[in-house]
């Protein structure tokens, strides 16, 4: 699917519409949910028309992805959908906004912790290791707003659980947790604090 042609890619998302996506990522079984995420991720991987699609739109299917993380559904739902993330987070900074409003939402009770840092102290390797890219992603020093993106995520105890993970017993999260510490002594001196 990923090797897809930027046109053909526009075709599926076209033919299946928003609101069908956004129907089948809510949809009440989590065969269909965790298929429909993996479409999605495929979309969006490397085409960034795709990924301002999802997002845009009154942002109906982020909005369905970010209910059904919210909600930690069966962990291949979540993996699919932290991999989505992933994918839009590797875009341009209105990507990027748009996935941290989903990984921390501007709430006034705060009462909540964000999803993430359940993610990240998933038994599911891949989840972690699909969350971690996401912040990876979101981190890149190269980025105009990465270090902003750094302090909010830190502030939610994102990097603090991170840096817990020093030892994860999973190699391929333990090279990515290095990566994301790496990247946030790049953006920010403080953030170690």
């Amino acid at each position: 699917m990923f090797l897809l042609s930027p046109k053909d890619k526009d075709f599926i998302v076209k033919e299946l519409t928003l609101s069908t996506l956004s129907s089948l990522i809510c949809d009440s079984e989590h065969f269909v949910q965790e298929q429909t995420l993996a479409l999605v991720h495929n979309l969006v991987d490397g085409y960034v028309d795709s990924a301002n699609y999802v997002i845009g739109e009154d942002g109906m299917v982020i909005d369905a992805i970010a209910r059904q993380l919210n909600n930690a559904s069966a962990p291949g739902v979540c993996i699919q959908g932290m991999f989505v993330l992933a994918n839009i987070a590797a875009g341009n900074e209105m990507n990027k906004e748009a996935v941290m409003n989903v990984l921390l939402p501007h709430r006034a009770d705060r009462v909540r912790p964000s999803f993430v840092v359940n993610f990240l102290q998933s038994k599911d390797k891949q989840l972690r290791v699909a969350t971690l890219w996401c912040l990876l992603n979101l981190i890149y020093p190269k980025c105009e707003a990465s270090s902003g993106r750094v302090v909010r995520l830190q502030n939610a105890g994102v990097i603090l659980q991170v840096k817990s993970m020093i030892n994860d017993p999973c190699l391929d999260c333990k090279l990515r947790v290095r990566m994301v510490l790496e990247h946030c002594v790049d953006n920010a001196d403080d953030c170690f604090m």
